[in-house]
């Protein structure tokens, strides 16, 4: 990978690899680098291209780490959590409870009461038993919970890996043709307050015109669910799914393009007076933070394997598992070859240390000529990074987390 091809992927856009020549050299363990910078930049080109109708939520489990929920809730964004431990570290991080909503399948007991003792904005219901359960609580309380609906619905934007998306059978959300027993049962509870939709139904992606078109059917099925179900409709949640690239084939969705499409979307005659007062949320995740960070790992040891050369490291998916679970290849930057400036090029499989043959990184990955003792810094790892792997397999010790600014 070239120097020029080093700004595809953001953090190198923002932060030259001289500016990690320290960090380098006084290298120990396998770490991740973070850049709140490239946090900021990437929430302003959300906010300076959407309309003010438009809010931000972060979608925290993409990279929950202290230092960045703090500096996203600094920004003014909200925060969107799926478990009681992300609730608490979005409370711990200064979030104000209005801007945080609770969303998942599978929610117990005790997370719905400690979200409804903590005045969340909304709980996001996602089946006819859970939205029992809500009320249930919220009685128990003496409390009346905000509530948006999540609905399964039969279109999608064009994920290309079934991470969250799909228009089949599905765990997230009611079918939309359930959606009528759902409302005949919520008549009837007294302890919630439906006050929208919501609708998440895919990832990763890049064209903007796919995003563009999936909100516009969003905020179709929240108007009429609405006018057929007469329900206060305050907030619209149309997910999230920005993508970031991960190879050179690949570019970055167009959110210029987009926020022109959703700006003119929103103010058309028959859509203003409907959408007065409705607030619009996307709940990006990889988009603020994907960029933000990098991966440094060590070449322990080379050797060929029946002609192909391999780079043992020590790093490995117990830190950083996307690769071997989506499978997809993170672009990857061998740091030494480029301060020594070497310029030959040869392709490598890269392999961490566990005993396991999913422990790779890839299988032709080019780079210049590599040696044991060169740092590798593994790209647009700041989302689903270290959140995502499995840190005890082989009890090898955690990666290192920093901020580079």
């Amino acid at each position: 990978m070239t120097t020029s091809e080093l700004h595809e992927f953001g953090f190198f856009e923002y932060i030259s690899p001289d500016e990690l020549k320290d960090v380098v050299l006084k290298y120990e363990f396998p770490q991740y680098i973070y850049s709140r910078k490239i946090i900021s930049q990437s929430y302003l080109n959300l906010r300076n291209n959407f309309d003010s109708n438009y809010e931000i939520f972060y979608a925290q489990k993409s990279n929950p780490n202290h230092e960045i929920l703090k500096h996203i809730n600094s920004l003014g964004i909200g925060c969107d959590t799926a478990s009681k431990g992300e609730i608490v570290s979005a409370l711990n991080a200064g979030f104000n409870p209005n801007k945080i909503m609770f969303t998942g399948p599978s929610k117990r007991p005790d997370e719905i009461e400690f979200a409804i003792k903590n005045n969340l904005m909304s709980i996001n219901v996602e089946s006819v038993q859970e939205l029992k359960a809500v009320n249930k609580i919220a009685r128990d309380l003496g409390k009346i919970q905000d509530i948006l609906v999540r609905i399964n619905p039969i279109y999608e934007a064009g994920e290309t890996t079934r991470i969250i998306g799909g228009t089949g059978i599905s765990k997230f959300g009611i079918d939309i043709e359930q959606i009528d027993e759902f409302m005949i049962v919520i008549k009837n509870l007294k302890n919630v307050s439906l006050n929208g939709i919501h609708i998440f139904n895919s990832s990763q992606i890049l064209d903007w015109r796919n995003v563009y078109s999936n909100t516009k059917n969003v905020i179709d099925t929240a108007l009429s669910l609405s006018r057929e179900y007469s329900f206060n409709l305050r907030h619209i949640d149309l997910g999230g799914g920005f993508g970031i690239p991960y190879d050179a084939v690949e570019t970055d969705i167009d959110i210029t393009e987009l926020g022109e499409s959703l700006s003119e979307l929103i103010n058309r005659s028959d859509y203003r007076s409907l959408l007065d007062g409705v607030k619009l949320i996307y709940e990006p995740g990889r988009y603020l933070s994907g960029k933000s960070g990098i991966y440094l790992t060590k070449i322990l040891y080379t050797k060929s394997s029946r002609g192909k050369d391999i780079l043992l490291i020590d790093g490995g998916i117990h830190h950083l598992i996307r690769p071997a679970l989506i499978g997809t290849t993170h672009p990857i930057f061998n740091l030494t070859a480029f301060y020594e400036k070497r310029n030959v090029k040869n392709n490598y499989m890269i392999a961490g240390p566990l005993c396991t043959s999913l422990d790779t990184f890839g299988e032709n990955i080019e780079l210049a000529e590599s040696r044991p003792g060169d740092i590798l810094a593994v790209l647009n790892a700041g989302a689903y990074g270290y959140t995502e792997s499995m840190p005890n397999f082989l009890s090898h010790s955690p990666a290192v987390e920093k901020f580079l600014d």
